[in-house]
C-alpha cells in the first residue's frame, strides 16, 4: 500500500505547487499593463481602475480568469460597459473553437445595475449570499468585477454626503470579499471614469489610465501598489 500511494501523494503535491505557482503569476491584462505591474494581479486583492479610458478592460479581465483560472466571473454592469461582442472576439481569436468560445462565453454572468442604490444592495447584501455557498459549487465564480460604478451615481438624485456613505460601503464589502480566502473568490476589480476616494483608500491596486495631450497617446500609472507605486508607462 505504501509504495502505490506514494506516486499519488507526489502527483497531489505537484498539482498543489503548480496551482501555487499560477495564482503567483495572477490574473493577466495582456496588455501594457501587465509590464507596468510586473507581473498580474495577486489573488484575494481588490483592484481599482479609474478614467475616461478604462472602458472595455474589466470585458477582457473578465475573460481571461475564466480561461486562467476556470470557474465563472460575475461582471456587474454599472455604466453600460459590458461587451459581449469584444469577449467573444477575443475569446475567438485565442481559441479558434467554436464550442470551446461557447463555453467560455457561458461562464461568464453579466448583470447590469440602473441606480445607486441597486447597485449598493446588490454588493452588500445579495452579493455576500451569493458567495456563500460558492465553494461548494462545481462552477466557482473565481472574479468579481464592477464597472463603472460612478455612473449611477447623481448629485441631481443624492446629496454628495449619501453618495459618499454608498461609495464608501461598496468598497468596503468590495475589499472584504476579496480579502476573504473561503468564498472561493480570487479576484475582484472594480472600475469608474471619475475618481472615487474610497476606492483608493481600500484598493489593493489602483490604476489610473488617461489620455496624454502632448503625444495624443493613453497613460497608465499606479497610484496604489505594494512595489511599484508611482511607475507610469505608454499604452
Amino acid at each position: 500500500m505504501k509504495k502505490t500511494s506514494r506516486p499519488l501523494q507526489q502527483q497531489a503535491l505537484l498539482q498543489r505547487s503548480l496551482k501555487k505557482a499560477i495564482e503567483l503569476y495572477g490574473l493577466k491584462f495582456d496588455n501594457k499593463l501587465d509590464e507596468l505591474l510586473g507581473t498580474g494581479l495577486k489573488s484575494n486583492t481588490l483592484t481599482y481602475l479609474y478614467g475616461k479610458r478604462v472602458s472595455g478592460i474589466l470585458n477582457i479581465l473578465a475573460l481571461n480568469s475564466v480561461r486562467q483560472f476556470g470557474g465563472r466571473a460575475l461582471f456587474v454592469d454599472a455604466g453600460n460597459s459590458a461587451d459581449p461582442y469584444l469577449i467573444r472576439r477575443e475569446a475567438d481569436l485565442r481559441k479558434k473553437d467554436s464550442a470551446a468560445t461557447r463555453k467560455l462565453l457561458q461562464s461568464i454572468e453579466m448583470m447590469r445595475v440602473f441606480t445607486c442604490h441597486q447597485l449598493t444592495n446588490f454588493v452588500t447584501e445579495q452579493l455576500p449570499t451569493l458567495l456563500l455557498k460558492n465553494t461548494k459549487s462545481e462552477n466557482p465564480f473565481k472574479f468579481v468585477g464592477l464597472s463603472g460604478l460612478d455612473f449611477v451615481f447623481s448629485e441631481e438624485d443624492s446629496p454628495k454626503r449619501e453618495i459618499a456613505n454608498l461609495q464608501y460601503l461598496i468598497a468596503r464589502k468590495l475589499a472584504d470579499v476579496s480579502k476573504d480566502r473561503d468564498n472561493g473568490v480570487l479576484f475582484v476589480v472594480a472600475s469608474s471614469e471619475q475618481q472615487c476616494s474610497h476606492f483608493l483608500d481600500y484598493s489593493d491596486v489602483a490604476i489610473e489610465i488617461y489620455y496624454n495631450k502632448r503625444n495624443g497617446r493613453d497613460r497608465a500609472a499606479l497610484i496604489r501598489h505594494h512595489s511599484q507605486r508611482g511607475a507610469e508607462l505608454e499604452l
